[in-house]
């Protein structure tokens, strides 16, 4: 006879919370920062809302964190913690000697881990399947990250955010529309405007260059202090063909879909009940029939 399905290992509820769990808030773009020499560190996630926001809170106070309000930007606002020397040693696993966010050593995955992963950076797709997103400044942790849902028996399609819609409409704003003319890489040098002054000069036959006078008083000094380079930001060519400088968006960029009926069902079981402050859009769900 069929009763109520068991309790999996690795499931959120299976087993009291460990400090080390917390590297759940770093498989997306969360970060764990460390100060100075290291002796102290702090935690940095974003929340995309209200709600979010409260959920991760209640999530964090087991652990003794305080989750205190950043900056805000276009996919929510950043909380973070104090710096702490109880986040040092978690600051080391997850960064190597250049303070780069890395996967630490046999890392593996559980629902604990996964829960707080869906909590800071976990999204449906309005497809039924889940979105888990990535660190885009880390790519180096996209492959272990793979693995370690696929051991978990979450194996994920990789795919890519589009921009926000604020920060596309923005860039949007600053591309002019395009009249129709030619492209201008299509088009030739014009002739020179007469009286214009950069209008080029035929050269003359060898016998009648000019002489010039190439002494310099050095005595003279002559030089210009120059403003200090800023540093290129990438840029792409609207249709117009003009450049546009392209805005960071912080809600582009890559992650890993979750689908299929078997893999949400085993997705829910992992990551426990939905917190009371998010709502049902934004928390696995499985729509399967269920097992009587």
């Amino acid at each position: 006879m069929r009763g109520v399905s068991q309790l999996s290992l690795f499931s959120a509820e299976a087993r009291p919370t460990a400090f080390a769990d917390l590297g759940g808030l770093f498989c997306g773009p969360g970060r764990v920062v460390r100060f100075g020499g290291g002796d102290t560190a702090r935690i940095s996630v974003d929340a995309a809302s209200a709600g979010h926001a409260t959920a991760l809170r209640a999530a964090t106070a087991p652990f003794g964190l305080a989750l205190e309000p950043g900056e805000r930007h276009c996919a929510g606002r950043e909380l973070r913690t104090p710096y702490r020397r109880d986040l040092s040693r978690l600051a080391h696993a997850w960064t190597d000697a250049r303070r780069v966010k890395t996967i630490p050593a046999g890392f593996q995955l559980d629902g604990a881990s996964l829960r707080l992963w869906v909590l800071a950076a976990g999204r449906a797709d309005r497809r039924g399947g889940y979105l888990l997103v990535l660190d885009a400044a880390a790519p180096a942790t996209h492959g272990p990250l793979i693995a370690a849902l696929t051991r978990l028996g979450l194996p994920p399609a990789r795919v890519s955010l589009p921009r926000c819609p604020d920060c596309q409409a923005e860039e949007d704003a600053d591309c002019p529309a395009d009249e129709g003319g030619p492209d201008p890489a299509d088009v030739g040098p014009q002739p020179a405007t007469p009286g214009d002054p950069d209008e080029p000069v035929d050269p003359a036959p060898p016998d009648e260059l000019p002489v010039v006078d190439l002494t310099v008083d050095l005595t003279v000094d002559r030089t210009v202090d120059l403003p200090a380079a800023r540093p290129e930001r990438p840029h792409v060519a609207c249709r117009g063909h003009h450049l546009v400088v392209t805005r960071e968006c912080r809600a582009a960029g890559p992650a890993l879909r979750i689908t299929g009926a078997r893999r949400m069902r085993r997705l829910v079981e992992l990551v426990g009940p939905r917190p009371a402050e998010l709502d049902t859009t934004g928390w696995p769900q499985y729509w399967g029939r269920s097992q009587a």
